[in-house]
């Protein structure tokens, strides 16, 4: 926000930046618009935006910014921050697509291949399922779990593999699965049941 400060002529002024309340949500908030619309640049416009959502502070974030899907590696504490906070730049771009992903197991180095064809938020939702029970439902990783505890699952670590459209046919995705745990021999040697 400004404040008007000195008043030069009828034209010019004398701004300075104030300090609000709501500076301290500057960033976080998500607005949606409650009715179709292609561009607004008025000031009367203002109320068709609600708050859809206000992201949390980052001021203690561990995790580096999302720079693009290759540079994806999480530990499984990085997972959950990042599903817990809901930081926005991994949850626009995990949310849009569907992917081959590969959990690596930092205490054996034995790998598990997944795939995530969810139709709503795909990726983050899938990933979503981990972050809550630590073995996302996976046979083999339900079996650690109850052999070793959650503290166990720190180690891992969450990699993507292939991304792919929305518009990608289910089917599609887990052919591109089986062809991952085939070239990895997750199924043999690693953390795959099927």
């Amino acid at each position: 926000a400004v404040r008007l400060t000195e008043k030069i002529d009828s034209t010019h002024f004398k701004w300075q930046k104030a300090n609000i309340s709501l500076d301290k949500y500057s960033g976080r908030m998500v607005f949606k618009c409650k009715r179709k619309f292609s561009f607004y640049n008025s000031s009367d416009c203002g109320s068709d935006f609600v708050v859809e959502s206000i992201t949390p502070p980052e001021t203690d974030r561990t995790v580096e910014q999302f720079r693009d899907y290759d540079s994806v590696e999480l530990t499984f504490v990085q997972l959950k921050e990042v599903i817990e906070r809901r930081y926005i730049d991994y949850y626009e771009h995990l949310s849009c697509v569907k992917a081959v992903y590969m959990i690596i197991d930092g205490n054996t180095g034995k790998q598990y291949v997944g795939s995530a064809y969810e139709k709503k938020e795909s990726l983050w939702a899938r990933w979503s399922v981990y972050a809550e029970t630590c073995h996302g439902n996976n046979q083999k990783l339900i079996e650690l779990y109850n052999a070793k505890g959650a503290a166990y699952f720190n180690q891992l670590k969450f990699i993507i593999l292939q991304i792919f459209p929305q518009k990608a046919s289910d089917k599609e995705i887990v052919e591109a699965e089986s062809r991952y745990k085939n070239r990895f021999l997750t199924r043999e040697f690693g953390l795959n049941a099927n």
